[in-house]
């Protein structure tokens, strides 16, 4: 197969066969690396190389660098030591990886039609199984996945990828002539703000999946007021239409059905009954990233729609609620590090609430939630709730821990709880619960 400084010598007719047989490989290539060109004016292509697509684990994790000057005049380039990634896998958080530089000068000066390429390496983390997406932190370029695999030592090593390989690149360090005195110095992605690139977990391209968690996702158990009892709740939305261009901020574009259900368990009752639970569809329009970006706040995002609560009795036991809201989601510092989210919740009830007429009273118009942490480490997340009447409210707050960094190939969070307060469910809106602490398992938090 020629080498990608063939390819750029080919003629125009030989350059559409190219891309066309080989249009994967091109593109994966583009995908990754092309965005760094925004932070140049000369005319260079640095590019992220496709990794192999079944990564051995036993082994440092190597990325590809590949710098080429095409259409400009010689230029120096400052490379940076490390390179940056997020690393994360199905219901792992992502974690921040450090890939040292393990060839190439500090800086390199090509002239035009001159290439060069520097490897990068680092260790996976031992809890990453699977599939694991690799993304660049600084740098404007889409993401990898790649299939990690920790070899069997009784069946010997992986073996080597089939189809076809690609010749090794020519070095290309007798080819570099002396710059000239008006040469510019770059360095690629070193001044890259971490409040530019969100958690691979969390970012736009995230948003796309039509299927997704929505609030927290939890089991868990404790003992109060003389009674065993437990708390879940399964929370998700759907995306109801999928969007030509994903940067769109049209309502349909971005219209989200919503459903979350909650149940209280009493277990110390004959029969273990169900003490109450609340179902509570939603429509409603959402953006994780409105582009608001300074030196407070990393990321903005915004929901509002239409919600319903009840939990399904009758009598003098049925409860029920409509109610529009409007929720903006701040984050404060580094989104790949320990950083703060807060997230008020406004609403205004709508339509009779004979079930419940003075539920505002203990609920208030107001929820606001309060997060610190980081998404590869411990998080503690409170819920505040203020009645219109002076003293009526609650407050909840959770502390999670991600359960793969203590046992490697597990996924989700665990998590302790503890709530006090009024209305706990919607059936007690109106009563003052024991104080309550709960420890479980969490899928999304």
């Amino acid at each position: 197969m020629p080498s990608l400084l063939q390819h750029r010598r080919c003629q125009r007719g030989q350059r559409e066969f190219l891309f066309t047989s080989h249009l994967p490989r091109l593109f994966a290539l583009c995908a990754i690396g092309l965005p760094l060109l925004a932070c140049m004016p000369a005319r260079a292509g640095i590019s992220l190389v496709q990794p192999p697509k079944r990564v051995d684990a036993s082994k440092p994790l190597e990325l590809t660098l590949l710098v080429s000057q095409d259409e400009a005049p010689a230029h120096t380039y400052v490379l940076p030591r490390s390179l940056l990634v997020a690393v994360s896998a199905d219901m792992i958080p992502p974690r921040q990886l450090a890939l040292q530089r393990v060839d190439g000068d500090d800086q390199v000066t090509l002239e035009q039609g001159q290439f060069r390429k520097i490897r990068y390496r680092g260790t996976l983390p031992e809890r990453l199984r699977g599939t694991v997406r690799i993304e660049p932190i600084g740098i404007d370029a889409s993401p990898v996945l790649v299939a990690v695999v920790r070899p069997d030592p009784a069946l010997g090593p992986l073996p080597a990828p089939s189809g076809l390989i690609e010749a090794p690149l020519a070095d290309s360090s007798s080819q570099v002539a002396p710059v000239s005195p008006s040469a510019t110095v770059l360095t690629p992605g070193a001044d890259a703000s971490p409040l530019e690139s969100a958690p691979a977990a969390e970012d736009i391209l995230s948003n796309n999946r039509r299927l997704s968690f929505n609030e927290p996702m939890y089991f868990t158990l404790g003992h109060g007021g003389g009674e065993t009892n437990a708390r879940f709740q399964l929370s998700f939305k759907f995306r109801l239409f999928v969007p030509e261009d994903p940067r769109s901020r049209g309502v349909l574009d971005n219209l989200y059905f919503g459903y979350t259900q909650f149940s209280l368990w009493d277990l110390s009752a004959p029969s273990a009954p169900f003490r109450d639970t609340s179902y509570r569809p939603s429509l409603f329009y959402y953006l994780p990233d409105l582009g608001v970006q300074n030196r407070l706040l990393s990321r903005v995002g915004i929901a509002t729609g239409l919600e319903h609560e009840s939990n399904g009795r009758d009598g003098p036991q049925s409860r029920s609620i409509n109610t529009y809201f409007i929720q903006p989601t701040l984050n404060v510092g580094n989104l790949n590090d320990y950083h703060l989210t807060v997230a008020p919740k406004l609403y205004t009830y709508l339509g009779p609430t004979s079930d419940n007429p003075d539920i505002a009273d203990y609920r208030g118009h107001l929820d606001l939630k309060l997060a610190y942490g980081k998404p590869d480490g411990a998080e503690v997340a409170a819920l505040l709730r203020k009645g219109k009447q002076g003293g009526k409210g609650s407050v909840e707050t959770q502390l999670s821990y991600p359960l793969s960094r203590l046992l490697p190939g597990t996924a989700g969070y665990l998590m302790m709880s503890y709530f006090y307060g009024y209305g706990e469910s919607l059936l007690t809106y109106n009563q003052k619960d024991p104080a309550q602490l709960r420890i479980g398992y969490a899928l999304w938090r």
